[in-house]
This record gives structure tokens, C-alpha cells and sequence, in this order.
């Protein structure tokens, strides 16, 4: 089914098919995306946070910002002080990153399946990304993460809310969101072995909350 302007009322029932409307709707919009975006700066944020995830006093901390889009948070996190690798399933969100900084490490793939080492980073950042996949992928996604940290850190950034909505870009290109309560998300990063550091709610004007958690990654026997 589709609407008045002949978008899906609902997003695909197929975790691959959602995946691959989701990045041909980035890869047309990233350029506006990046001039559209909204002012909120996570600076404060990015600096509290690399303070938490670095090995040591005298050592920045090596952060996978995952789900990069123009790159703004990891240019952020590497003026706190962090190595960051950024990355987005969208190749033309990465173009748009590496003019925002061009000393930064890009990499294009799927969160669903990340192409690094296992225990590669000392912390994951992932603000306003895991909410673009299919509820299905989300366990999974979070195991992942898991795999790619040693014992580091989690912040994660999610709309609050129950199940899947649909929005669009400009009413014209497709976009499918799962929200998540604190509960399901708790649980979620729980079954992964993560252990909660932190969670706030944070209002948005004309918007529902975000979710904001910080998590550690448990030790796997």
C-alpha cells in the first residue's frame, strides 16, 4: 500500500528490503540532510564521554561512531580528544562527512554486520542510528556492537516510544523508524551483556523524548 504521494504506508516486511530502501533514501538526501540538519550540538556530550571511554588519563580512546551520517558527532569526538572511525551505510553521507573533516577515518557497512575485529574499539557511539533498523535486527546489532568492544563503553541515542513508525525526506523519500521504551531497550542491551551505566529521558521540542544510555560491556566468560 502506499499514500497520496505513492510512499509505503508501511515499511517492508523483509529486514534487507527495509535496509535497502533506507540506504537509497540517504544516499539522494544526505547532501540536504547535511544542510538541513538541526542545530543540536553534542559536544558537551562527546567530551564526557571520551573522558569515560579512555584506557587511560593519557590516552584517547579509539570510538566507532556507528551510523555517521555527515559526521558531525565524530568530528565532535575527535576534537574531545578520541580516535573515531565513522561509519554509515550510505556512501554519500560519507562524502559529506569527510568535507566536514577530512582527517577523519570513514568506512561504509552495515551495522548489522560490522566490518571490523572483533575487540577493535574501546567504545561504541551510536546517536539517532540504531532506530533505523527493522525491530529484528536490533538484537543482533547490539551483539555486534558487543564484539567489536574489549570492555568498553555504549551511548546510545534512540527515540522513545513502542514499534515502527514511517515518516518521510521532504515528503518525498521514504523513511521507517523502530522506537524503543526504556524497558525494551534496557532488556535488549542486557541480553547482549551490557550492563546500564546510565539512562535519561530528554524532551525535544514538538517531538517525542529521546532515550538517552549509556552502557558498559560485560565480560563473556
Amino acid at each position: 500500500m502506499t499514500d497520496a504521494k505513492g510512499l509505503p504506508e508501511q515499511p517492508p516486511g523483509d529486514p534487507d528490503a527495509w535496509i535497502r530502501t533506507h540506504r537509497a533514501t540517504y544516499e539522494r538526501m544526505a547532501v540536504d540532510y547535511a544542510r538541513r540538519i538541526d542545530d543540536y550540538a553534542a559536544a558537551d556530550e562527546a567530551e564526557r564521554f571520551t573522558r569515560l571511554a579512555a584506557p587511560s588519563p593519557h590516552v584517547g580512546p579509539r570510538i566507532l561512531d556507528a551510523g555517521c551520517g555527515p559526521g558531525r558527532d565524530a568530528a565532535l569526538l575527535r576534537l574531545a580528544g578520541a580516535e573515531v572511525v565513522g561509519l554509515d551505510l550510505a556512501r554519500a553521507m560519507l562524502r559529506q562527512a569527510r568535507q566536514l573533516d577530512d582527517a577523519g577515518h570513514l568506512s561504509q557497512g552495515d551495522l548489522r554486520r560490522l566490518p571490523f575485529a572483533t575487540a577493535s574499539f574501546d567504545a561504541v557511539w551510536c546517536f539517532a542510528a540504531l532506530g533505523h533498523l527493522p525491530p529484528k535486527a536490533i538484537p543482533h546489532t547490539l551483539a555486534e556492537f558487543r564484539r567489536v568492544l574489549h570492555s568498553g563503553w555504549l551511548y546510545i541515542v534512540v527515540r522513545q516510544g513502542a514499534g515502527v513508525r514511517t515518516a518521510s525526506w521532504q515528503g518525498a523519500l521514504p523513511r521507517y523508524f523502530t522506537d524503543l521504551t526504556a524497558q525494551t531497550l534496557t532488556a535488549a542491551l542486557q541480553a547482549a551483556n551490557f550492563t546500564i551505566h546510565h539512562q535519561t529521558t530528554w524532551p525535544a521540542p514538538n517531538q517525542t523524548p529521546w532515550l538517552h544510555t549509556i552502557a558498559q560491556a560485560r565480560q563473556v566468560p
